[in-house]
């Protein structure tokens, strides 16, 4: 089984990146690290990790688009993470954070052997008290759906994020397809530090007026709010 793990960066927050890239690194075969920065031209940067030394498992791909499509810049490394694994003939699992979720250092393998204990397609720690398991799309409470900032997929299934959904949404979206074909295990905690939630959304106005278009289209696809 292939491991690998897509991290979108802005690469504002070089001491935070390399903190959650040390974390997750040992765990997984490969990172792609999909740099999304304003100043990227065709080429992705090379970002200054804060040390001489080269991360050995780290590809870093380029995507421009501004304002920034979330679920394009997952795709990217889905796909990525997918091509991989077909060339060595392999079943994989992918990691999906964002650059300021620092994992703790058995977080993969915690979360992988509840997806195989369930034969669930998609999981993560929710922080609540207890484990849930979805298997039928609908609301959920906040405490209890997959998190956006931390989550695996089985790439066995070929799931994609809806690229519609350029900012809110995509995570629910991908929440509600991995329970159509499975299920999603929640865990109980939440071992996971997010250093910034909301902090880019709160910052942007552009990112602030697309979550009410994300949430409507989400809205019109799946007849419900996700929470």
């Amino acid at each position: 089984m292939k491991r690998y793990a897509v991290i979108p960066t802005r690469g504002g927050r070089v001491g935070t990146l390399r903190a959650c890239l040390e974390r997750i690194g040992p765990q997984v075969d490969e990172m792609f690290l999909i740099d999304n920065s304003d100043d990227l031209q065709t080429q992705p940067r090379v970002i200054d990790l804060g040390g001489a030394e080269k991360v050995a498992n780290l590809s870093t791909v380029g995507h421009i688009e501004q304002p920034p499509n979330l679920s394009a810049l997952w795709n990217l490394g889905l796909r990525l993470a997918a091509t991989r694994a077909q060339k060595d003939g392999e079943d994989h699992f992918v990691a999906v954070l964002n650059d300021d979720a620092i994992v703790p250092d058995d977080w993969f393998d915690s979360v992988v052997v509840a997806m195989q204990r369930y034969d669930c397609a998609a999981g993560g720690y929710c922080g609540a008290d207890t484990f849930a398991i979805h298997v039928n799309p609908g609301p959920t409470p906040l405490h209890l759906r997959m998190p956006g900032h931390a989550f695996i997929l089985d790439g066995r299934l070929g799931l994609l994020a809806d690229e519609q959904f350029h900012w809110w949404c995509g995570d629910n979206d991908l929440d509600m397809q991995a329970r159509q074909v499975g299920g999603t295990v929640v865990l109980a905690g939440e071992p996971v530090k997010h250093l910034f939630p909301d902090k880019s959304t709160a910052e942007n106005p552009v990112l602030q007026a697309r979550t009410g278009e994300d949430m409507r289209l989400f809205v019109e696809k799946w007849g419900f709010r996700p929470w």
